[in-house]
């Protein structure tokens, strides 16, 4: 079995869609100590819970706070970018863009959110796996949206930077339905939603989207993985009722 596990920020204190990074530590210590991690297509080892670590947005504090936790641990992760707000560089001082909320971002003040430059600099490293989170990160769903801007073109954005199409698609909002997803395997051989449920493999039946599971607001070092059971009963309730 396969748990994708959902993260957003990092920042001190942690939030409801962030951690403290003294508990993230913690939790990916204890991830890397118990399961093996894997990127999207890699191999799955027989008889043990694989685990892919997933951060959505491309938050600065992933790349001040996560990615050198990532490199201490021998630890790699997917981040999910929404290319609208990425910018080349910033001048703008680090800890002023730790301050910036993400809803600041999304109405104009992206010094929240990673540069390519830094997007390069980890996907360069080979700690991180840049995958597509949508170009204006909309609910994909909703009427009059572009989809071929939405999700071919912010593939394309991000190739056209970093010199790779990204294997890997992550709906905004975890909203999707058969036909966008239909549209999306096109481009991406993986795409996830939400779901909180673990996965058969890399390709669930019927070929749906990944499910993942929330790992923000962390309480403790196991999170999510505390208790395994639930989700694999909701991997068979969403398998049964066509999710």
């Amino acid at each position: 079995m396969l748990a994708v596990l959902m993260y957003h920020d990092v920042v001190p204190g942690g939030g409801k869609y962030a951690n403290d990074p003294g508990l993230l530590h913690a939790h990916l210590r204890y991830v890397r100590d118990n399961h093996p991690v894997v990127l999207p297509g890699e191999p799955l080892q027989p008889g043990s819970l694989s685990v892919c670590l997933t951060f959505d947005d491309a938050h600065v504090g992933f790349f001040h706070f996560a990615y050198p936790l990532l490199r201490e641990l021998g630890l790699k992760a997917v981040v999910g970018v929404s290319t609208d707000v990425i910018r080349e560089e910033t001048t703008a001082q680090m800890h002023d863009r730790l301050r910036v909320s993400s809803q600041a971002g999304r109405e104009g003040d992206t010094a929240c959110f990673c540069t390519w430059q830094e997007l390069r600099e980890m996907q360069d490293s080979g700690t991180v796996q840049v995958a597509c989170h949508s170009a204006g990160h909309q609910d994909l769903t909703g009427p009059g949206v572009d989809l071929d801007r939405e999700i071919r073109h912010a593939g394309q954005t991000i190739a056209d930077h970093l010199g790779r199409f990204p294997n890997t698609y992550v709906y905004p909002s975890g909203l999707v339905n058969r036909r966008i997803d239909r549209l999306a395997t096109r481009h991406y051989p993986y795409r996830m939603r939400i779901g909180a449920a673990l996965n058969h493999g890399w390709r669930n039946p019927g070929g749906g989207p990944l499910y993942r599971l929330q790992g923000d607001a962390l309480q403790d070092k196991r999170g999510p993985l505390r208790t395994i059971w639930k989700p694999r009963f909701r991997y068979y309730w969403n398998i049964l009722r066509g999710r």
